[in-house]
């Protein structure tokens, strides 16, 4: 047990002990008043009498301890004389160390007191009430003196004996063998005491929360927190409590139910606990809520906009697909950010967004900042940027960069194949485009020829366009010609 687990109990055993004991001393100075009454009416039973001399002396030490304000050391002074008398009965001897006790209880004298009341029992001289009411009062010392397993079996034993247990009772008796780490001993005493209280305090739920906790008895700890919370709604400690409880039985979605109410009730206020809670939206796909969250706590001061915060918000954002919200926070954030990678996450939201031309800017800022993971990757992205606005030139320049990165080396070839198919697929369009328009240009021509002097409006006549293409023809001819001379010599 920690040293500041110790403290605490030390401090609720002081309350409990304080508590009780202030009531049973009433009935340890009774006892003596009582004898007197029965002297005066001259009321003889056999071994409890007490002679005039004595019950004068005890009279005198209850006088002293009745004034204003009472007189300890006085009546310790007394009945000291008292019990130094010879031929005293055993029922003079035991009132007088009851009464002698009493006030060394109250000088807090408690080895004293102890002392005292166990020579009253030892006459023999008292009633089995007696007997047991002074032996709860000494039960209870010796706890208060930190005689934990001493003082707990006492009271055990006075509880067997037929001793009315009280939640008080039970409650110290629990905290004594919880001190001594004894806490199965120590369970049902604190149970019974939580039974028996009425109103139940906080004291009553945290010892038994403590044992429940200790023994792991985490189901029945969980019952306990959630009534305690029901009664006080604002114990931020005990919804704590709950939540780390399912979380340690693989109930996270309950934790996080439990987080959720704590932040409606307004007891999530550290920065931490409002970061780990729109965490937890984003861990449970509601990024969106998460994101709102953490939004709203940054605005109103409570939680940092530092570059981590802001990157865990615009992380939300794009989890959330709501990228238009995502670039504002990473643009600030990749500002201050000492490398590239919050360029290169505003880079993906501009492209989500199809703004290519900014998502091109990100990238390259991105690169030039460094510090990049997977650097190829963001050569590819450039170059699907410029294909997307028709720069497909530019586009495989990018990509052929990508080729030197293992990471994005099968990526980038396969957009680079691919453009240069498209490359070819786009040649042989234009050859056959101009084969067609080559063969209308000679029908022209051979038309034109065929019809002679013949004149038909709009037929007579080739093209300007067509006078160009078989001209350019022709002297493709020509020079393939003159290649296949000037191969033969």
């Amino acid at each position: 047990m920690s040293v500041a687990n110790k403290s605490g109990f030390n401090m609720m055993i002081r309350k409990f002990a304080t508590a009780a004991l202030a009531v049973l001393i009433v009935a340890a100075v009774a006892v003596p008043a009582e004898a007197q009454r029965k002297r005066d009416k001259e009321e003889k039973v056999e071994g409890r009498a007490m002679s005039s001399k004595v019950g004068e002396k005890v009279l005198e030490a209850q006088e002293f301890l009745q004034a204003e304000p009472p007189q300890h050391a006085q009546a310790i002074a007394v009945l000291d004389s008292v019990l130094a008398r010879e031929g005293l009965s055993p029922f003079e001897k035991a009132v007088s160390h009851q009464l002698r006790g009493s006030a060394r209880y109250s000088l807090n004298n408690s080895r004293g007191a102890i002392a005292d009341w166990e020579a009253a029992i030892a006459t023999g001289a008292f009633t089995p009430e007696e007997v047991a009411s002074l032996t709860l009062n000494i039960g209870q010392l010796w706890i208060a003196e930190n005689q934990y397993a001493k003082g707990a079996t006492i009271l055990e034993n006075w509880l067997k004996a037929g001793g009315t247990g009280s939640e008080t009772i039970h409650m110290m008796i629990a905290v004594a063998w919880a001190q001594e780490e004894k806490f199965r001993r120590a369970l049902p005493h604190a149970e019974a005491g939580f039974r028996m209280a009425n109103p139940k305090m906080k004291k009553h739920f945290d010892l038994l929360n403590f044992i429940y906790n200790t023994l792991k008895m985490y189901d029945k700890q969980a019952t306990l927190l959630e009534q305690q919370v029901s009664i006080w709604p604002d114990d931020k400690n005990a919804w704590n409590a709950i939540a780390s409880l399912k979380q340690q039985a693989n109930k996270s979605k309950e934790a996080f139910e439990i987080n959720k109410i704590m932040y409606l009730n307004g007891l999530l206020t550290k920065e931490s606990e409002l970061v780990a809670l729109s965490q937890y939206y984003s861990f449970y796909e509601v990024p969106y809520r998460g994101a709102k969250i953490l939004e709203r706590e940054m605005n109103a001061g409570r939680v940092a906009k530092n570059r981590k915060n802001l990157e865990l918000l615009s992380n939300m954002w794009r989890q959330a697909r709501e990228y238009d919200k995502a670039i504002p926070v990473l643009r600030q954030a990749a500002d201050a950010a000492s490398n590239g990678r919050l360029y290169e996450q505003l880079g993906e939201a501009y492209f989500a967004e199809t703004k290519y031309k900014e998502a091109e800017e990100a990238f390259r800022k991105a690169l030039a900042k460094g510090g990049l993971k997977k650097p190829g990757n963001v050569y590819v992205l450039i170059a699907n940027s410029l294909y997307e606005r028709g720069k497909p030139r530019a586009a495989l320049k990018e990509f052929e960069k990508g080729l030197n990165y293992s990471h994005s080396r099968k990526a980038a070839a396969g957009w680079i194949t691919f453009i240069k198919g498209s490359f070819e697929v786009e040649r042989k369009k234009l050859a056959f485009q101009k084969a067609v328009k080559l063969d209308e240009c000679k029908n022209q021509e051979d038309r034109v020829r065929r019809m002679g002097d013949t004149k038909i409006e709009g037929m007579e006549q080739i093209t300007a366009e067509c006078v160009t293409i078989l001209a350019e023809e022709k002297a493709r001819i020509e020079a393939e010609k003159a290649a296949r001379r000037a191969k033969a010599t």
